[in-house]
């Protein structure tokens, strides 16, 4: 299941890149939004337990991240698991529109909502109204989202892919390059060359979505048509079989 990006597309490592930066982009306009990140899953391991007493209400947001993230694992493993078509290329390529889909609910499930919740005080969002269910629905789908698409390729070349992690690449990118201008052994600079731009794709897709003046859902809009997009202009021609 060690899927790799080089059997699928057409110049893996820009698309994977670029995946990355679609992820971080998702992630900063979910947390301006709903104060939950939908990629930094981590970061929600902290949250879920920073509001539960204050703030319960965005605190079950945060599980509904974490929820909605292993859903969109397992959805992929599983399905690979059952249809062997989707380990193929064309099958990998097929998820990313699975993604896109994913991307689109979450658009439109945050429409319901009036403004962005982080800027509630604790207690304004009530469990089980309908803007904590929109929130809810639109926070996982994105979540699961990012998982499906960090989850279809793992490996790019003789690399691991970093589509929806920040903080792992960001540590082996200055071990590495400490470990090649401490030895001079030029295969250090090679890896830190190929991992030094996950987090720098990662936190511009981040830095363009925090600045940008459009709103989030026409951002997840933008995010799905731009995997569309590389899922079409990556598509290799398969020799027969």
């Amino acid at each position: 299941m060690e899927m790799n990006a080089d059997d699928s597309l057409s110049k893996p490592y820009l698309m994977i890149l670029i995946l990355a930066g679609i992820a971080g982009a998702m992630d900063a306009v979910d947390f301006r939004e709903y104060g939950v990140f939908t990629a930094n899953q981590a970061g929600n391991l902290v949250l879920v337990w920073e509001r539960l007493a204050n703030d319960p209400a965005l605190a079950l947001l945060s599980l509904f991240s974490l929820l909605g993230c292993a859903v969109g694992i397992i959805i992929v493993i599983l399905v690979r698991f059952r249809f062997p078509y989707f380990i193929k290329p064309s099958g990998s390529r097929s998820l990313l529109y699975v993604a896109a889909l994913l991307l689109i609910l979450t658009a439109l499930a945050g429409r319901s909502l009036s403004g962005p919740l982080r800027k509630l005080t604790a207690g304004e969002l009530e469990i089980g109204t309908t803007a904590w269910w929109a929130a809810a629905l639109s926070v996982s789908s994105s979540a699961m989202a990012l998982a499906v698409m960090g989850t279809i390729f793992v490996m790019v070349g003789s690399d691991r892919t970093q589509i929806i992690a920040g903080t792992g690449p960001f540590i082996d990118s200055v071990r590495f390059l400490v470990a090649s201008a401490k030895t001079g052994n030029k295969e250090w600079l090679k890896k830190f060359k190929a991992i030094v731009w996950f987090p720098v794709a990662w936190t511009l897709g981040a830095a363009i979505a925090s600045f940008s003046p459009i709103d989030r859902g026409l951002i997840a809009t933008l995010c799905a048509l731009s995997i569309c997009v590389i899922a079409v202009a990556s598509r290799r021609v398969e020799s027969p079989t």
